[in-house]
């Protein structure tokens, strides 16, 4: 088998990350530095942070 120690889903969502809050930056520059120190400081978990992320873009 070829299974990864960590869940695909996982890196997916932190690859993805940088690229919304880049996404973000253009809609909401307040908010994106908001997340950005939030990630850069590690003060959430990733799932979490991913899932916060697609809300305030699909606002």
């Amino acid at each position: 088998m070829n299974e990864l120690p960590i869940d695909l889903e996982f890196l997916q969502k932190r690859k993805m990350i940088p690229i919304k809050i880049a996404e973000l930056s253009y809609k909401d520059e307040e908010a994106a530095i908001k997340y950005l120190r939030i990630w850069g400081e590690k003060k959430m978990a990733i799932t979490v942070l991913f899932d916060e992320l697609t809300v305030a873009l699909n606002q």
